[in-house]
């Protein structure tokens, strides 16, 4: 678990370049896009909501406080991502890091099982108490939701989402991303279908 004194990678560094490019080049994808469920005014870049939540949900690799677990596990598990050389310094590691940020960004990489399987990992491993089996997903909150980006990524991220709005469409909007569609996704399908 990640002790209250140690920086998020998010207040050190973040891949603000990358990160935009995926996020403007978002905009004119449509097929499978969740922004193709309904318009909203705001909705936020997919992209930038996943890159940002990954960044505030690992902490730095440099803090002296970082666990040593984590760091572990993002050494051994970033060697499964192609370009991600987590070398053997910290500093190696927080620029493998924010590669891997600045990749998983891109919506070709957004349903990609090995960057969501080293995603949820290294959730996983920075929010594990230390030497206990048990594990509970950390909680993000949203209380503004709008279209859901934020609380859609975290939910693929692994963590627990808590989202509302004051707009009754917005609130309608959250709970069919949000609930309906990863439960009933095929069968919903084919039911608009018909």
């Amino acid at each position: 678990m990640i002790p209250k004194g140690c920086k998020r990678l998010a207040e050190v560094d973040f891949p603000i370049a990358e990160v935009s490019k995926h996020a403007a080049r978002e905009k004119s994808i449509r097929h499978g896009h969740p922004s193709t469920l309904h318009l909203w005014w705001a909705r936020r870049p997919l992209a930038s909501s996943r890159a940002v939540l990954l960044a505030l949900l690992w902490p730095d690799p440099c803090d002296p406080l970082c666990p040593a677990a984590f760091k572990a596990e993002a050494r051994k598990r970033l060697r499964e991502v192609g370009g991600c050389n987590p070398g053997t310094t910290d500093a190696d590691l927080r620029r493998a890091l924010l590669r891997f940020i600045g990749d998983f960004a891109n919506w070709d990489n957004a349903a990609n099982p090995t960057y969501l399987d080293v995603s949820r990992a290294l959730v996983k491993a920075a929010h594990a108490p230390e030497g206990s089996g048990s594990y509970e997903a950390p909680l993000v909150v949203d209380p503004f939701a709008g279209g859901g980006s934020i609380p859609l990524e975290a939910l693929r991220l692994g963590c627990e989402a808590f989202a509302s709005d004051l707009n009754p469409v917005a609130c309608l909007i959250l709970k069919v991303m949000l609930e309906d569609i990863p439960c009933h996704g095929p069968e919903l399908a084919e039911e608009v279908r018909r």
